[in-house]
């Protein structure tokens, strides 16, 4: 029995410019199955998806649901035709409640001229039925990121949407948090809901999914039952080739090699602190840093680089490095560049006072333009041009800009902050290589990451972070998902 399209896109093509985000897309997803979406940084998918949810029109092309054609102007109309979206990043006000938060989405509907007393208890027997286990009373910025996440899909829920799409859901969560989700979606879909979930993690997809469809340079490239392909085919369809197994690591870790002390740290930075942090690194070492986001980890990268921001009157302990330090920040656009300026300005930023690109008050432009022009092509940053806007960039060839920056300096000691965070598995598999080339050279890096696979695959040895403290240290030998996911959200 053939099962109803619930979405079609038919000849689909959106254009920004020259740039052919969608080009001629064509694809259906069944009616109550998860689909997922996948694709390197720039293929199209987010674009595809947005033009679902009502944020784009199709400039060609047209979309359907349930076997009639739609032209959404605005989200409004997506979502009074059913369809919610949850963002990557959580569209939430935090000084508000949890219902607060869901009832502003209502607003102007038959369910906000309810009494706020039926409202709440409507919401409460909502979750309750998924099993969603939140307070309504809470305070957004009290709640865990799983807490919000579960507010976030509550909203689309309680507007009665039968078609879901997730952008990246389980980036922020714990391994945890992670299988509830999946429960809950899967218990969603044996309801009749449509899902859609654009992710880069393919162990996810072959997990949680009914049918994939996977974008490259704009287009459809694939489209399989999940049980009709593997992690492996799915990759190459996505970049063009099979991915590169790493090489064994041909150093060992310099154990007399002190490089970077933590010693009894304590700090606060807003409403986050650091209680007694204590560990070391030592050259030719990766330690990772696991814990989900909140937890502290920002501010051992400010108590290294940037005491200045952490409230002078908390901070005690001791901070000891050896050699140049570098980092790749934790978010780049936030931290780390200047998204309208020139990529070889962008490039420049933390080496102006290097002789080799100055002389006296005056910068040498040329030099400048001539080494970024160099490290663009051996870093394969792409498109090949120093003189375009840092923003014409796709995400992951901005995040090898930022990591080629900082390793092209050959620091000591290196912050590898969410080094791969929103980046396709072609430029994953790229930084994990250099990272790996850089502690073969010497180099100390403390990798700071939410994701379990990232860490694992690189560390020597990885402490978890919870609420501020260390509270668990795995050597290599000890590495275990379920231990470590369980650590991360405070068990045992």
């Amino acid at each position: 029995m053939t099962i109803p399209a619930a979405i079609e896109f038919k000849g689909v093509s959106k254009f920004f410019g020259e740039v052919h985000a969608n080009s001629d897309v064509s694809f259906y997803v069944a009616k109550g199955s998860i689909h997922g979406i996948v694709g390197e940084n720039g293929a199209g998918k987010s674009t595809a998806m947005k033009i679902l949810f009502g944020l784009y029109q199709p400039d060609a092309g047209q979309v359907f649901l349930n076997g009639k054609p739609v032209a959404f102007s605005s989200p409004i109309d997506a979502m009074n035709a059913k369809v919610g979206m949850v963002h990557q990043h959580f569209m939430l006000a935090e000084p508000y409640t949890a219902l607060d938060n869901i009832l502003l989405q209502q607003k102007g509907s038959a369910f906000s001229l309810l009494p706020r007393k039926e409202q709440k208890a409507r919401l409460q027997s909502l979750a309750e039925h998924y099993g969603f286990s939140i307070n309504l009373d809470s305070l957004v910025e009290d709640l865990s990121v799983g807490e919000q996440q579960r507010i976030e899909i509550l909203k689309i829920l309680s507007q009665d949407s039968e078609i879901l799409i997730l952008d990246e859901p389980s980036a922020v969560l714990t391994p945890q948090e992670v299988q509830d989700l999946f429960k809950n979606l899967r218990r969603l879909r044996d309801e009749g809901k449509t899902i859609l979930i654009i992710t880069h993690k393919l162990k996810e997809v072959m997990s949680l999914t009914d049918a994939v469809t996977v974008f490259r340079a704009g287009k459809v490239v694939g489209h399989k039952k999940t049980v009709d392909t593997n992690c492996e085919d799915l990759a190459e369809m996505m970049v063009g080739r099979r991915p590169q197994k790493p090489q064994e690591r041909s150093t060992t870790v310099d154990e007399k090699s002190p490089i970077l002390k933590f010693e009894n740290v304590s700090a606060s930075l807003g409403n986050h602190s650091v209680a007694n942090i204590n560990f070391t690194l030592h050259r030719r070492e990766i330690l990772g840093i696991a814990g989900v986001e909140g937890n502290g980890q920002d501010i051992i990268i400010r108590a290294l680089l940037d005491k200045s921001a952490l409230k002078k009157s908390s901070f005690v302990g001791t901070v000891t490095s050896t050699g140049l330090v570098g980092s790749f920040p934790e978010d780049r656009l936030r931290f780390g560049v200047l998204p309208s300026r020139p990529i070889y300005e962008n490039f420049l930023l933390g080496q102006q006072y290097n002789p080799q690109f100055r002389r006296g008050i005056f910068l040498k432009v040329r030099q400048i333009i001539s080494r970024t022009q160099e490290i663009m092509n051996a870093y394969d940053v792409r498109p090949h041009n120093p003189l375009l806007p840092f923003e014409k960039l796709s995400g992951g060839n901005q995040q090898k800009l930022v990591v080629a920056r900082t390793l092209s300096q050959k620091p000591d000691v290196v912050i590898a902050a969410q080094p791969t965070r929103g980046v396709d598995i072609g430029a994953v598999e790229f930084i994990h290589g250099e990272i790996r080339k850089a502690r073969d050279e010497g180099a100390g890096i403390l990798l700071i990451s939410s994701e379990l696979d990232e860490l694992m695959t690189l560390s020597d040895r990885i402490l978890v972070l919870y609420k501020g403290k260390i509270v668990a240290e795995f050597t290599r030998k000890e590495f275990d998902e379920v231990a470590l996911g369980t650590s991360m959200g405070g068990g045992r």
